[in-house]
């Protein structure tokens, strides 16, 4: 493992105010670093802040600013805040994302739109504002948010798959051209992690709740991706059943295609290919 001075590290961490992201930046602070959090609630920012003071933290090392990444005038705001206080960049993680749960035949158009707004759209574009203030800082890292769907897409997640797989396909590219300037680029795969991630979903149809998997705490994505970015990793999945997941859709991709269709099946059993092999079965 590498090392890093994290008491000279500016950081900055989109989504900081609550789950992943605000643990993310909560173990940066904790670890030394100067951190810029951004999220789009001012008084959950501050209510982050004022936590990790109540800990010892100097509030010297904490800058709250609110921001919806989505609109261009707070994205330059945000960065601008960012270079006039810090001078420069060295880590950031790039996390901010919303989910969408159900099946995409039965969602609006304007879902999908809503979800690549803040996942691909405001990501990247995060990334290209970001890129003038890494370029300037010391041995610079970004960190994209991906997710286990960012590898292998699931029933009832078609349209935060399809985000998190552009996302996957940007980090691979930006991972490559960004070494003109000597900034590493991480993503990071969590599994299901417990934080209010489905509650604030764009849209919640799903028959089924993964709620009971989400057993992961924040604090183990947050461990796990500071000793990655330490290690100058490039790509890390957080949890040994996602890990296991993933090789098996790599090894056995039609094995674990027939498991989710079995499991599709048994929550809709009044699907029209059930009622169509029933009535061949029955001639």
């Amino acid at each position: 493992m590498g090392y890093r001075a994290w008491d000279e590290t500016r950081a900055l961490v989109t989504g900081a105010s609550s789950g992943l992201g605000r643990a993310i930046a909560e173990h940066l602070v904790r670890a030394g670093a100067t951190v810029v959090l951004t999220g789009r609630s001012a008084g959950r920012l501050d209510d982050v802040a004022a936590g990790l003071a109540r800990e010892g933290a100097d509030p010297a090392r904490m800058i709250t600013v609110p921001a919806d990444l989505t609109v261009e005038e707070d994205r330059t705001r945000l960065f601008d805040e960012a270079r006039d206080r810090l001078g420069a960049l060295d880590v950031v993680v790039n996390n901010a994302g919303v989910g969408a749960t159900g099946q995409f035949d039965t969602h609006d158009p304007s879902d999908l739109r809503r979800v690549f707004e803040v996942n691909v759209f405001a990501t990247i574009e995060a990334c290209r504002a970001s890129l003038p203030l890494l370029a300037e800082g010391r041995d610079p890292v970004m960190v994209l948010m991906g997710s286990v769907n960012a590898r292998r897409g699931l029933p009832g997640r078609s349209e935060y798959s399809a985000s998190k797989f552009a996302v996957s396909g940007f980090a691979e590219s930006i991972r490559i051209e960004w070494r003109r300037f000597g900034i590493h680029v991480l993503q990071v795969n969590p599994g299901f992690t417990d934080t209010p991630f489905d509650d604030n979903a764009v849209v919640k149809t799903a028959r089924v709740s993964v709620k009971h998997r989400r057993t992961m705490s924040p604090d183990t994505v947050a461990r796990a991706t500071l000793r990655a970015i330490e290690a100058r990793r490039r790509e890390i999945v957080v949890s040994p059943h996602a890990k296991l997941f993933l090789l098996t859709s790599k090894l056995a991709p039609r094995f674990v295609d027939w498991g989710l269709t079995r499991w599709l099946f048994r929550h809709f059993p009044d699907a029209p290919a059930l009622q169509g092999a029933g009535a061949r079965a029955g001639r």
